[in-house]
């Protein structure tokens, strides 16, 4: 995946994507009470490392560490927030921490770029000890949508960057994750259109955060979504 050293993402992500305010709807339903019962966080596509000051916002003695696939951003990172801890490796695995390192693993902006996303699924849910929180675009259709986005972020498109913009099955993707054995899942979403520079995507996507959580006991659901629960 070249395009994760695009200068672009540098650009971007070294001036937005910071502050309280940034946050999406979706993500602020669930973000400030992880952060708030939190005393380690994960946060995988850390991009220039934004989010740290957004979790410790919240939470003022939360660890953070951050983990980005971009070299070019993790440099980035260590130069705005040398006060954190930040790691190069691949969001899909494996990543470098042992089995339930840290308290929450957070999975923002990037699963639906990431055709990959049911193995990095599989890689975010071992290394969380207590919740796993994560947004992905969803249809209610037996199968994902591989579409494609122009990647334009600072300024104008190139011509030719396009990155892959991933629209999951919502049957398919309850089933995966009822597989990981959670004892909670809460989901929040609403329908909109994707970002004008998509191609391939009639009509709007379900823009969902998903909060999986340990534990023992039978699994419990709560949803506050435009979907029904398909299983």
């Amino acid at each position: 995946m070249s395009w994760v050293e695009h200068p672009d993402l540098v650009e971007f992500y070294s001036e937005h994507r910071s502050r309280p305010e940034h946050l999406y709807p979706s993500e602020a339903h669930f973000l400030p009470a992880l952060a708030t019962g939190a005393r380690t966080v994960l946060d995988v596509g850390c991009g220039a490392g934004g989010f740290a000051a957004i979790w410790r916002h919240f939470n003022p003695a939360l660890a953070y560490t951050g983990v980005d696939a971009s070299a070019a951003l993790i440099d980035a990172a260590r130069r705005l927030h040398p006060e954190h801890t930040f790691v190069q490796a691949d969001g899909a695995g494996p990543l470098p921490f042992e089995d339930g390192a840290f308290d929450v693993v957070a999975a923002l902006g990037w699963l639906h770029l990431e055709p990959r996303y049911p193995q990095a699924l599989d890689e975010l849910w071992r290394v969380t000890r207590g919740s796993l929180f994560f947004d992905v675009r969803l249809h209610d259709a037996p199968d994902d949508l591989h579409a494609r986005q122009r990647l334009a972020l600072s300024g104008d498109w190139d011509g030719e960057t396009t990155i892959p913009y991933v629209v999951a099955s919502w049957p398919a993707l309850a089933r995966r994750l009822v597989n990981l054995r959670p004892a909670r899942l809460r989901a929040h979403g609403y329908f909109g259109p994707p970002a004008a520079t998509v191609t391939g995507v009639d009509g709007d996507v379900c823009l969902t955060t998903i909060v999986l959580e340990r534990g023992d006991g039978p699994l419990r659901i709560d949803l506050d979504l435009p979907l029904e629960w398909p299983l």
